[in-house]
């Protein structure tokens, strides 16, 4: 529709309203109809004006396209006919269910999530409009009744994959995607409903005209790829896309038998990516889980460059109360473990910080910033073993009923019983991270053999008799299956050749170790769970009776309504599942699951076949057995047989998957520090654990000494030089030699020890490792990275901004009442360790950094008494000297992550300067210079942020071939104050416009970089934000705000905590002491307070 120029009010109704007037609705069908023209087949839709940038993976995808678009078509019925009043019934049936079980809320949190640090006060309007949206299913707010304009049903509203019904998210809300923080930020008064729908049309409008705009351009190269499917299951199919010939087929999603069958003109002719710089999956992590969604995801990510492979993914959910063991929870280990196992690491865990104020989010990134090789990292059989152990029981502990005996409190019990009933990960989960685990480990064969044999034996020995815990023992052999089926342990039963095929396998031509059984489940079973709304647990389980008794549990069933035929052979079988028209409302259809299990059990496990039964069942969870045992009886069977069943049990060969190429064993030839031959091979890094936190303490990497000179200097007796050029290396000097060992984690170079093997020619370094923040400071060395490749520069940790792009505060608005939400959202940046030590005056390094974009931020909105601040002066306490100017042209809203940004501009002044712009800089001065007092190392961390900042923003002009970076090998050029510009030249100058706007800044343009400033905030996982009585109080005032729906003016938690500083030198001050005049400003001293009366007296009596 955009590419076609309909009316964006057009589109908007179609989008959002459940109710249609006749031009909406006559726009709708005649698009429909046009698509439906364009693609009778891939080749079709790739050859019309909309194939060019919105391409389809698979044929599935446009067949289904096609059937929502003729879905939509044959809406074409008379007003009033007796099929247009029943969708008109369907959708005011369904709206009015919605309502019913939603209620009338107090205060929509969802929706106001998009106003970013503006929610509290937004809260409200998107609440009224929300519950208004449903009452009326429009979002125009001069009608109070659904429908009252309109004449026709939206058919978009009434048909999806499961064919007709209104089946909309209770939740959804036309608001909840658009950034409305300028809205609410730059107003001086309270903003209504209308206002805000009309500022999200106009946001619609504008990314209609840019997206038009960008798909006409002569030399566009967007292309937007759909594929219809699992999130899942669509990255298991691009991961196998070279192995597609031997892969098992993949179903496009549970409750489905068609398989993701990838096209193969798009994927083969057009090269289309199965590889990503960049996977963005979300908040899926709430719903799939985190192990989940990096085991999809890992083998997606391009690592060709140092700037690829990077996973972002967030939190909405709150699984725990406490944020600083939440994550841990979720990645089933310590992040020192994972990082070493997964070669991925959240950006924040070894930052410290975060650019965007989301509490919940997590930014995963390649480990290394400096994008170096990998080394083969080498864990003992039993240290590696002992931590698969653990993250094993924190992935299914919760299964043990036994646990719920060992909880005191009430409400806890509640909760856990409640988490029993959510079950992400199954054990085919597990054996797929021993596979990515496998990949990253260089162990020998027999040394991995080893862990999975001592691993098992944990597993097997953790009940209290020091047998399996009987939750466990039912899935012994699901998970001993996915470990042989995903190529990462047999064990010693399944090694056996198999005995005389008895019973239905007896005529089979050869017996394969795998094979999938499928169950015929009649409809009439199933009943008993479509009668209630709950979704409970399902699995498959093969048992037998008598002296040979035995149940094993399979979790990965796969599920779908419809028919199964036999194609096969009796000596060789086959089966091909039709899916019902319908899916899973196909109520006349049976359900056929299927599961793999090793063929050992159906050979070797008892004598007689005839005795196995194969159960379909509800897994048993405190509440499903509260729920349907009476009904199912003890073991919660829908449905059971005897394998010798053949009508309703199938038995089929399954394919094993192909193996995963696993990390090379040949050495990595390490990097060198510098021009000539290096030292030697860096053969390993050895992990040690601490055993009681189950993290990794320090690494020993190793160096052969190989070089002919540098065995002569070392057999004599010199003593090797480590110093560390970055957080994940450490340069080692030998001689005329020097060369880095790389590590796969941040280290302390400072504290290294060095074993020297003289005979043997070896070196090793052990180091402890920077983690976990704040205990140590991973990136301390090089707080804000900027990686070069050739003339590319990105910064690592501070996320891009287009501040061209970005609506612009007004600060004007920070003044009113509307306003108060500014100071407390920058002070967020402070963890509750950082405020006392600022209370105790002890800030330190990152900190200090903090405290002070804190104070530029709001002196230049001028909300702190006095008048804005706009030229700002870092001025060093301990050398009493400044050489870094800020000029702050604008407060920018950063949407995208919930925070403001300063756009300004760097001066770094040098006695060459001087000599040039002394005029201007005595003009600038004369004006108004905020001097921000930095101390201790700060003005070496201002420095090493510089580069990011610019990096940040950097839009119209590249880097070139004279680059001081390039030239110099290093980013900041220099870190001492007055020593020289810590930047290049390239952008000086560059993209100044905001230096030209105002008159005395005007002749010092050619000599400023721009920069994007905003605040560096607490990461919630690694250290808390608030203190006990903080959390308390702001528990309060949440539960007031869901229950009045706004926040009472005594519950200043809320917003976080102000800070104040010294109007003169900006120190942090205890004993500051308020102007006795206005009460509007402090100072620390009576001298600061007689400096500063010259500038303040106009405001102060004005306040009197």
């Amino acid at each position: 529709m955009i590419i076609d120029d309909v009316a964006p009010t057009t589109m908007w109704d179609i989008f959002f309203h459940m109710y249609l007037d006749d031009r909406a609705h006559a726009s709708l069908l005649s698009q429909c109809r046009k698509l439906l023209a364009c693609s009778t087949t891939p080749e079709d839709w790739h050859a019309s004006p909309y194939g060019t940038f919105l391409r389809v993976g698979t044929e599935h995808t446009l067949l289904e396209f096609r059937r929502l678009w003729s879905f939509y078509a044959d809406s074409t019925v008379p007003v009033g006919s007796p099929r247009a009043l029943a969708a008109r019934k369907m959708v005011d049936t369904g709206r009015k269910e919605v309502m019913k079980s939603n209620g009338e809320f107090t205060f929509m949190f969802s929706s106001a999530r998009s106003s970013g640090p503006l929610l509290l006060p937004a809260g409200p309007v998107y609440t009224d409009h929300f519950n208004h949206y449903w009452r009326t299913g429009s979002t125009d707010s001069a009608s109070d009744q659904p429908g009252a304009k309109v004449r026709h049903a939206n058919p978009t509203f009434l048909y999806s994959r499961r064919g007709e019904g209104f089946r909309v998210h209770y939740g959804t809300d036309p608001l909840a995607g658009f950034h409305l923080a300028p809205l609410f930020g730059n107003r001086t008064s309270a903003t209504s409903v209308q206002q805000a729908v009309a500022a999200a049309q106009a946001e619609f409008r504008d990314w209609c005209q840019a997206f038009r705009a960008r798909t006409k351009a002569s030399r566009s190269s967007l292309v937007v790829r759909f594929i219809l499917g699992d999130a899942i299951h669509i990255a298991g199919a691009l991961s196998t896309w070279n192995a597609r010939e031997t892969a098992p087929p993949i179903p496009i999603a549970p409750w489905t038998s068609t398989v993701i069958d990838l096209y193969g003109k798009e994927y083969h002719d057009r090269h289309a990516p199965t590889l990503f710089d960049v996977v963005d999956t979300s908040n899926l992590s709430d719903h799939v889980g985190l192990l989940n969604i990096l085991l999809a995801t890992i083998p997606l990510l391009s690592t060709s460059e140092p700037w690829c492979g990077v996973l972002y993914t967030e939190f909405l959910l709150a699984h725990r109360s406490d944020p600083t063991t939440q994550f841990t929870s979720l990645l089933l280990t310590d992040i020192s473990v994972a990082t070493t196992l997964l070669g991925m690491c959240p950006v924040d865990a070894l930052s410290g910080f975060t650019t965007a104020c989301q509490t919940n989010e997590v930014f995963l990134d390649a480990v290394d910033p400096q994008g170096s090789e990998q080394h083969h990292q080498i864990f003992s059989s039993e240290q590696l073993a002992s931590l698969l152990c653990d993250a094993y029981y924190r992935l299914f502990g919760d299964e043990d009923p036994t646990k719920l005996l060992k909880i005191q409190k009430t409400e806890d019990i509640v909760a856990a019983v409640k988490q029993s009933g959510i079950i992400r990960y199954s054990r085919e989960s597990f054996a797929l991270f021993l596979r990515l685990a496998r990949m990253r480990c260089p162990f020998s064969d027999a040394q991995w053999q080893e862990t999975m044999r001592i691993l098992l034996n944990k597993v097997q020995i953790s009940g209290s008799l020091r047998g399996p815990h009987p939750f466990d023992n039912l899935y012994h052999q699901d998970l001993a299956i996915h470990m042989y089926r995903h190529h990462v342990y047999t064990i010693p039963e399944y090694l056996a050749p198999p005995r005389a095929a008895p019973g239905r396998l007896s005529q089979w031509t050869s017996i394969p170790p795998l094979v999938r059984i499928y169950l015929i489940v009649p409809r009439e079973k199933f009943a008993v769970l479509r009668a209630r709304a709950e979704t409970p647990p399902l699995h498959c389980t093969v048992r037998a009776g008598g002296p040979h008794a035995f149940e094993c549990g399979f979790q990965s069933v796969h599920a779908t309504f419809g028919t199964l035929t036999q194609t096969g052979s009796a000596a060789s079988p086959a089966v091909v599942v039709r899916e019902a028209d319908g899916a899973f409302d196909a109520v006349t259809s049976p359900l056929v699951v299927s599961f793999v299990v090793h063929t050992w059990m159906l050979t070797d496990a008892v004598p007689d076949p005839a005795a196995i039964f194969v159960d379909f069942c509800v897994r048993s969870t405190p509440i499903t057995a509260r729920t349907y045992m009476s009904e199912l009886g003890l073991r919660l069977a829908i449905f059971s047989a005897p394998l010798s069943n053949t009508e309703h049990i199938h038995i089929v060969p399954e394919a094993r998957p192909p193996a995963l190429t696993p990390l090379a064993s040949t050495d990595t030839p390490a990097r060198e520090a510098g021009a000539g031959s290096r030292i030697g091979p860096q053969t390993f890094v050895h992990v040690d654990l601490d055993v009681k936190t189950h993290s990794v303490a320090s690494l020993t990497a190793r160096l052969e000494v190989q070089d002919a000179d540098s065995k002569t200097t070392f057999a004599n007796g010199a003593l090797p030089i480590v110093t560390q050029p970055s957080p994940f290396t450490i340069r080692v000097a030998l001689g005329g030699r020097a060369q880095d060992l790389v590590y796969p984690l941040p280290v302390i170079g400072g504290q290294q020890k060095m074993r020297l093997a003289r005979k043997s020619l070896y070196i090793e370094v052990v180091v402890p490792v920077a983690m976990p923040f704040p205990k140590a400071w991973a990136l301390q060395s090089s707080p804000f990275p900027v990686i070069r490749t050739d003339t590319t520069l990105f910064p690592w940790n501070l996320h891009r901004v287009p501040l061209d792009r970005l609506p612009t505060l007004d600060i004007s608005a920070l003044k009113s009442p509307t306003g108060d939400w500014f100071n407390p959202h920058v002070s967020l940046q402070m963890s509750h360790r950082e405020k006392m030590m600022r209370e105790r005056k002890t800030l330190s390094g990152l900190a200090l950094v903090k405290d002070t974009i804190h104070s530029i931020m709001v002196r230049f909105a001028g909300i702190q008494g006095g008048p804005p601040s706009r030229v700002f002066a870092l001025h060093d306490e301990a050398t009493n000297t400044s050489d870094t100017m800020l000029f702050v042209s604008e407060l920018r809203y950063d949407l995208a992550c919930h925070t403001v940004v300063c756009d300004a501009f760097v001066l770094l002044i040098s006695e060459q300067l001087v000599s040039i712009a002394n005029p201007w800089l005595q003009a600038v001065g004369k004006k108004g210079i905020e001097s921000v007092r930095v101390y201790g190392d700060e003005m070496r961390i201002w420095k090493q942020l510089l580069p990011g900042m610019v990096e940040r923003c950097r839009a119209t002009w590249k880097h070139g071939k004279n680059c001081e970076y390039a030239a110099r090998g290093k980013i900041p050029l220099e870190l001492e104050i007055m020593a020289g510009d810590p930047l290049c030249s390239c952008g000086r100058g560059k993209d100044v416009d905001g230096m030209h706007k105002v008159d005395l800044w005007r002749k010092l343009a050619p000599f400023v970089t721009r920069v994007a400033l905003s605040p560096l905030f607490t990461v919630s996982y690694l250290e808390p934000l608030l203190d006990r009585d903080e959390v308390k109080s702001t528990t309060e005032a949440l539960r007031e705000v869901l229950r009045d729906g706004k926040p009472s003016p005594g519950h200043d938690s809320l917003a976080g905590s102000e800070t104040t500083r010294c109007a003169k030198c900006s120190k942090l001050d205890g004993s500051l002491r308020k102007c006795s005049r206005c009460k509007a400003v402090s100072y620390c001293s009576e001298g600061c307070q007689k400096a500063d009366w010259k500038k303040h007296k106009s405001t102060c009596e004005a306040k009197k």
